[in-house]
């Protein structure tokens, strides 16, 4: 049985001279890259650069067309769906049962689990509240918004408390203030004790020093160095920033 607490300094996903092309088109070549367990990290890079590929190979819905992807001193290959159960998944399609309502998209994972129904209830609300779905909760998942849909996907990701998440673009859809409710949970989530690695188009708008920040270009990844981050103007701050600058 695998386990993802915190132990900062080990690997959780370790890429070994990985190739992934798409027929003529290459999009990593010889790609040697590590992500680090206890951590929370942020990956960046243009358009069609290679965060969504990236972020499909870590959770195995793609195969490396060369090399190989290690996941806690294993192949990825070599796990089962059981032990990738503590792992909380965001893609930026939609994934939902489109003739199900919200309140069955974001059980399902905790009714696969066998969870008792009081729990399932109040859990799922208790999402449904924090994410402004409530008023929701009886729809059809094909009725939802786009925004509405990325954070029905962002609770169902989050309902196991996952250890580790993954999230390719969590806040594609949304706007300013949404975006920023989004990232809070996810920063407290990580204060918890998870690892989170997400991607997005758009450089954050908050720093802190124990966020890691990467970035796609010329099929490779590379840290960023300190003086390679932006940070924000006066008045460009988030309310993720704001707390950071209380909690230093």
């Amino acid at each position: 049985m695998i386990t993802l607490l915190r132990e900062v300094g080990k690997l959780l996903f370790q890429f070994k001279k990985v190739h992934k092309s798409y027929g003529i088109q290459k999009i990593f070549r010889d790609l040697d890259f590590c992500l680090q367990r206890g951590t929370f990290s942020i990956l960046t890079g243009a358009s069609g650069s290679g965060k969504t590929t990236l972020f499909r190979l870590l959770c195995g819905v793609e195969k490396p067309t060369a090399g190989e992807i290690h996941f806690l001193g294993r192949r990825l290959v070599e796990h089962s769906p059981v032990h990738l159960r503590n792992i909380g998944f965001i893609f930026q399609s939609p994934r939902g049962l489109f003739d199900r309502t919200v309140f069955e998209n974001v059980a399902l994972p905790l009714m696969v689990d066998r969870v008792p129904r009081p729990e399932i209830e109040s859990r799922v609300m208790a999402w449904l509240d924090d994410l402004g779905l409530r008023h929701r909760v009886k729809s059809k998942y094909g009725d939802l918004s786009g925004g509405e849909i990325q954070k029905l996907e962002f609770a169902r990701a989050m309902i196991r408390r996952p250890r580790l998440v993954l999230a390719d673009e969590p806040t594609a859809h949304l706007d300013a203030i949404q975006s920023d409710l989004l990232l809070d949970i996810l920063w407290e989530h990580y204060r918890n004790g998870a690892s989170v690695f997400i991607s997005t188009h758009h450089p954050p708008k908050f720093h802190h020093p124990s966020i890691l920040r990467y970035h796609i270009e010329d099929q490779q990844i590379r840290q960023l160095s300190s003086e390679e981050v932006h940070i924000p103007r006066l008045g460009e701050e988030s309310s993720v920033q704001k707390k950071l600058e209380l909690e230093r």
